[in-house]
Parts: C-alpha cells; sequence; structure tokens
C-alpha cells in the first residue's frame, strides 16, 4: 500500500530484506545506518547492564539489498558519520525543526499483589471493609518510581525510555534534505513527518525500531520487533 505524504512523497509498501536473530548475535539492535553511497547498511547490538545502560557494542556490515550480517571489529567511518547526522537534535541545515527531550521521574504503583485489593486502585478492600495496615504496606513495597525520558517533535511523542538510556536515533531519523523525520509513532507503527506538522503513517508496521534515512534519500530502513530474540528487516522505497 502507498502512503502520499501532503509534500507529495510517495512511500512504498515494506520490502523485507531480512530476519535477524539476536539470540545468535547476542545483545538487541542499538544502531542501524546507511553508506555514503546508500548500498550498505550497519548494525550494532548491544548489552544492557542492571540500570539499562548500553554496554559491549558489536558491530556488523550487511547489503542492503540482502542483508546478510558480516561482522566487523570497529565501526567503519561512514557509519560513525551517518549517526551524527542520522542522531542529531536538529533536521539537517535546520536551527528550529528538532526534537525536545523531558526527563520526568513517574511514580508507579503495582495493582497485581493479592495484597492489593480495592486499595491499589484506590478504593477500600471490600474484603476486610476497609484499608487495613497489610494494604498500605503492600502498595508502598509496590510503589516503584521510573525515570522517564520523552522525545517529541511539533507536539508529537516520537520516543519515550523508561529505566534505560536515552538513546538518540533510536526512535526516530531524519532525511539528509526536505526537513523530514521518520520514526515509530505511538502506535509502533513507521511515520513520516515534516518541519510544518504534517504527518503519515505506513499501515501494517508494527513495533518500529531504528527508523534510518538513506543518504541519497531514496529509502527508509527500519527493524520491528518479531518475537523473542528476532527483528525484521525493512525497507521502503521513497519517490518524490
Amino acid at each position: 500500500m502507498v502512503m502520499i505524504l501532503l509534500l507529495a512523497v510517495q512511500l512504498s509498501a515494506p520490502a523485507l530484506v531480512s530476519t535477524i536473530d539476536t539470540g545468535k548475535l547476542k545483545g538487541e539492535p542499538t544502531q542501524l545506518g546507511w553508506s555514503a553511497d546508500s548500498t550498505q547498511l550497519y548494525l550494532q547490538t548491544s548489552d544492557r547492564d542492571g540500570q539499562g545502560m548500553v554496554t559491549n557494542p558489536r558491530v556488523f556490515v550487511m547489503s542492503a539489498s540482502a542483508g546478510k550480517l558480516e561482522p566487523v571489529s570497529a565501526a567503519p567511518a561512514w557509519a560513525t558519520e551517518y549517526w551524527a547526522w542520522k542522531s542529531n537534535k536538529f533536521a539537517p541545515d535546520s536551527t528550529s525543526f528538532g526534537i525536545e527531550v523531558k526527563q520526568d521521574d513517574r511514580k508507579t504503583s503495582s495493582t497485581s499483589s493479592p495484597m492489593g485489593g480495592d486499595l491499589a486502585r484506590g478504593g477500600a478492600d471490600a474484603g476486610s471493609g476497609g484499608t487495613t495496615a497489610g494494604d498500605v504496606a503492600s502498595r508502598a513495597q509496590n510503589t516503584q518510581t521510573q525515570r522517564v525520558f520523552s522525545l517529541t517533535l511539533k507536539g508529537e511523542t516520537v520516543g519515550e525510555f523508561v529505566n534505560q538510556q536515552f538513546l538518540p536515533g533510536y526512535t526516530f531519523g531524519w532525511s539528509p534534505r526536505d526537513h523530514m523525520v521518520a520514526y515509530g509513532n505511538t502506535a509502533g507503527r513507521l511515520a513520516v513527518m515534516d518541519d510544518k506538522g504534517n504527518k503519515q503513517q505506513v499501515e501494517g508496521t508494527k513495533n518500529v525500531i531504528l527508523p534510518a534515512w538513506s543518504p541519497d534519500g531514496t529509502k527508509i530502513a527500519f527493524l520491528q520487533k518479531a518475537g523473542k530474540n528476532k527483528y525484521e528487516l525493512y525497507v521502503v522505497s521513497v519517490t518524490q
């Protein structure tokens, strides 16, 4: 299905390039990018420690059409250069079309404990006729503080990190021209927005991460969660 933006940009239906088994590669995908000639892709996988921080990065290179991963000892120079503009706060050649990052500490209460009863949902425990000391203690034990990084652009949420390291470019990727951005929206679908706030999502996509626009502006690659340790690599063609 072809989606048409208000800027007359057309996005093809996503084409599956490969299925990636991170159980074999180890870690989770944390970067995806293109070579300068748009013929190769690189993938970085990383571990996370107990605080959600990224550790032990591993780098792979593949053909953009075949998708067969080849491990390399370090990220190619073109990969580092690509990631610098792809994950920047502002769109290329812009000082106003940019991501706003907000950090909050949110308190959440678990309602799964059988001791919580109606108290955990804001009412009295029907079984005991009121609030008990056990209810209060249980709720206190199940209250947690979550550190949340929220990313917004033109009022649209384009990323959220809960108790994890904020990774620029993980949920969005700038177009190399025309002041547009690809991102995973709150429904998990691939979406594109321009600097006027016009946007469109690509139906049928889900759990989208690491959207990456090719340097020639003709393609968007992205990963889609497809089960435990499984990710699908797709590419969408872009025409004007």
